[in-house]
Order: C-alpha cells, then structure tokens, then sequence
C-alpha cells in the first residue's frame, strides 16, 4: 500500500501512499458517458487511480475512454437465468481478475454487472464494493428485485440516484448507515443557454418564429413483455410514452392551433423502430402530420431544448430522464409523477408535475405553460438554478469521493482467509439463488384450488386428490427432470475443457447407460 520516494537524498526514504484504485463497472459498451465522466473527473479533481471493466464487443464507449486515456477491460456479463453455472463461472473468474488487480473501490452500473460484480468483490474481499443504482426499474419488477434484496449486504454500501429508489430500499431493511444518495449529474459545463444558439427547427420546417414549439427528447424504446423481470406497470407497454405526447396533441391545438410537436430520438434496436414507425402511423391517423415530426437522432441536443417552449419526458419508469439537460438550458419542462423525475422537476418551483399515462394531464401541464410564458421562463431559470446545486457532474463526483472516503477506514482487504470461508458458503448462497430463479423461470403448477395466503394447505389438497401410483410416478419425473437440469448445467460449465467428457462418462455410468465413445 505504500511507496518509497527516493528523491531526498540527505535523509531516509519518505514513504507516500499510492493513489487510490477505483474501478467502475458497466455491463455496456456504448453510451455510459455518466461512468467516463465520473472516472475523468475523480481522476482529475482527487488524483484517483481510474480503471473500467465493460461488456465484450465494440462500441463507441470504449473510443471515449481511450480518447479519454482511461485504461478499461472487458468481461462478458451475459446473464442467462436457466444456467446458474455458467454464471458462478463468471463470478469466479471475474473474482480473480480483483484479486489480481487489486482495487481500493469497485462501484458498479447495470443491472447485469452489478449481480456478477457484486458477487465477484464479495468472494474476493475488495474492501470498498459500491452499486450504484442507475435506475429503480429493476427493483419495480418482481424477480430482479429479490436478487438485489437478497444480495445487497455483500456490498460496502449501495448508492441510490434518486429519492425514490432509496426509499424502496429502505422499505427493504437496508441501514440508513450503508444507504447513500448521489445522483447521475452530467458535465454542466456542456449546458449554457446563455451561449447556445437556438436549433433551426422552425425555420427547417417553415414555421413561424413565434411558433409555439414542445418537445420530447427520448428514444424509442420497444414495448415491454409480461414476464417477472418486468415491472407490472410497464407490461404491454412502452416506457418513454412518445404516443401519450401525440395524443395529448389534438387537446393543445384546440387552444394553441399554430402550436407544433416535435419528437427527437431513434429506435433503441428493431424493436424500437417498430414502435417509432407505429407512432408514426399514430399521427397519420389523427391528422396530425403537419403538427407532430418525428425527427430522429440529433446531435445537437442542446441547440434543440434552447429552441423549445416546452421539454416533456412522459415516462412510466425513470430516474431522472432529460430532465436534468433541459433544465440546465433553462427549458421549462413537464414530467410525470414517477421515479426520480420529481426530484428534478418540483410542480409549479423548477417545472410542471402530471400523472404518467393520461394523455389529457398531460396536455394540460403543457398548456399551463403556454398560457403563461413569463411564469414558464422563471420556472426554466429557477430549475436551471436548482440543476447547478444539486444535479451536476461536480456535485456528483464530490458525493462519490465523501462516499469513498467514509467507506473505506484503515480497511485493506483482499484477506484470503476471508475468501476462503466465503468460497466455503458460496454454495449454499448459489443454491438459493438458483432454486428461486428456477422457480420464477420455469412454469408453475396448477393447482385445483388456487394459491392464497394459506399456500401449505393448498399443497395438502392437491396431493390428497392424488393416488399413491401417480403421486409416486410424479415424483419420479420431478427427479429425472431435476438430474438431467443438473448435467446440463455442469456441462455448461464444463465446456470446451477436458473434463467435459469425464463428466459425460460419469453421468451415464451413473443412469447405468453405456459411456459416450
């Protein structure tokens, strides 16, 4: 932990301390401009020692990091439920790579590498291991939520970035001690209406200068399928609700008919295009082509919230969205009454609060700002206000390195007594966890009386009705079924090494079938 500085010559060695090592963990390779900036500035400002582990594959955040001259590694953190094994592979080999690295401070971004990264610091004793929560839509749906809850004390603290999520951890039993709260603040100094020129979108279009103009900055992201890893709001549905905007548009023209709408942003993936094209078609149907446009990506993001009379993020699940950009350009912005957006967005002091998917509030909230746009000017400055005490990449950066500096102590980690009892209960921790997951994955039995809160009893009545014979076969067919998931995934975990076929040799002399050639 110490370094000798030899440059003093007429006395001993002066002993300094080495930088503190902090590695931030994202399972993506594009966007996370949030976790570049965090690492370039903690380097910057507090002389850490930046490193970043990302997914497998190419994107243009590994450019920015390189540009950035942030040294970074790549890991596959990949989740397939169905095959516990192959993920306690990755946690054991992502556990030695820490070990080897040695890292003061590990924080974790994303779902996926939070679960693998959590497990992996734990198991290799990293002496500050941090999560923090990009967003709370992994803990409104049913089966990511457990897995969090049930493994968040293997962690130094966890990091909430909006008052909401830090609520529904504390509901969750988590101390107010290893709680934290700082939240996704970008580089303010990218945002300054005072110096940014107004993008040309009413001119482009032909439109008046004192067009009234709102718009949505979001992508297109696809509608969401019933399952238990999503939240049940958002089954059946899209998140960002471009389509509550244009059909909130009919209830704005009645009152402001030279009022237009614009929608920027791209399709996140195929499925996201669909749901782009079917808004399309959504406007077509209403009439509304020469009042709604859908504008695609742009990069100029901050031109275009200097040029609107209204920024609106309609979302059903979110922790801050763009609201934080658009109130740093002093946009007067209406949002909906979810996640972390009225943190940024107080009703009637930074902005406009409505309900999310209701169409007809959320038209009103626009409406309250036209009808008043000396009151929608104040609103815009005094967010921008707010956005620069709270809600910058500054701010954020010096929360984190509080953080650091709190959770750290005389602590020095990396004991291998302490990973060796931990390696010793591990098992038991993944067999937990796979009984559970294999039971949110795998379809559940009908029961001929339904499941209530006397759920033993229901067992008892189904198991009555049975006769010895079938009751037995069935038990039989659960143990097969459950042997053969068994070689499946020890095979998984196996592959591509040379015990895989001493396995296969085993198992079928074990169901006393003749051993594979």
């Amino acid at each position: 932990m110490i370094a000798e500085n030899n440059e003093n010559p007429k006395g001993p060695p002066v002993a300094t301390p080495r930088p503190c090592k902090v590695c931030h963990v994202a399972a993506t390779t594009e966007g996370a401009t949030w976790m570049l900036e965090q690492l370039r500035e903690l380097r910057a400002r507090f002389g850490y020692e930046v490193t970043a582990i990302v997914g497998m594959g190419d994107g243009k955040l590994l450019r920015r990091l390189e540009a950035a001259e942030i040294a970074y590694h790549q890991f596959d953190f990949s989740f397939n439920p169905s095959n516990q094994l192959s993920l306690l592979r990755q946690v054991w080999m992502l556990a030695k790579f820490l070990r080897q690295q040695r890292y003061d401070v590990v924080q974790t971004h994303l779902f996926n590498s939070m679960v693998i990264c959590r497990l992996a610091a734990w198991l290799a004793d990293v002496p500050v291991s941090l999560t923090m929560i990009a967003g709370p839509y992994h803990l409104e749906a049913h089966t990511p939520y457990w897995i969090d809850i049930s493994t968040w004390w293997m962690q130094t603290g966890l990091i909430a970035s909006c008052e909401y999520t830090r609520q529904i951890y504390q509901k969750a039993g988590v101390p107010q001690s290893r709680l934290h709260l700082a939240y996704y603040g970008p580089d303010e100094s990218r945002f300054n209406p005072h110096e940014t020129p107004a993008a040309s979108i009413r001119k482009d279009f032909g439109w008046p200068e004192n067009t009234p103009l709102i718009g949505m900055i979001a992508y297109f992201y696809p509608v969401q399928s019933p399952s238990s890893w999503t939240p049940p709001k958002l089954q059946g549905r899209a998140n960002k609700r471009q389509q509550d905007l244009v059909a909130a548009t009919p209830l704005l023209l009645k009152e402001f008919p030279q009022a237009r709408v614009i929608l920027v942003g791209s399709g996140w993936g195929a499925a996201g295009e669909e749901l782009a094209a079917k808004v399309q078609k959504q406007i077509q149907e209403l009439g509304l082509d020469e009042h709604v446009k859908l504008l695609g990506y742009r990069s100029d993001v901050t031109e275009i919230l200097k040029s609107l009379d209204v920024s609106v993020q309609a979302s059903i699940s979110e922790n801050l969205g763009g609201t934080i950009e658009a109130l740093l350009m002093a946009c007067p912005t209406v949002a909906t009454r979810t996640g972390g957006l009225v943190d940024s967005v107080l009703h009637d002091r930074t902005g406009v609060i409505v309900e999310p998917c209701d169409p007809p509030a959320l038209a009103e909230g626009i409406l309250t700002l036209l009808r008043a746009p000396a009151r929608a000017k104040d609103l815009g400055i005094a967010g921008r206000q707010w956005m620069l005490e709270r809600f910058t990449l500054q701010r954020t950066v010096t929360d984190l390195h509080a953080i650091y500096a709190a959770s750290h102590g005389e602590r020095r980690g990396y004991a291998i007594l302490t990973s060796l009892w931990r390696m010793l209960i591990t098992p038991f921790i993944f067999t937990y966890l796979a009984f559970r997951l294999n039971r949110d994955i795998r379809p559940r039995p009908k029961f001929a009386v339904k499941p209530t809160g006397d759920w033993l009893r229901n067992i008892r009545t189904k198991l009555a009705g049975m006769s010895p014979p079938r009751l037995c076969g069935r038990l039989v067919r659960c143990g097969h079924f459950c042997l053969l998931t068994f070689y499946g995934n020890i095979r998984a975990l196996l592959a591509g090494t040379a015990a895989l076929k001493k396995w296969d040799i085993l198992f079928a002399r074990i169901r006393g079938r003749k051993p594979p050639l």
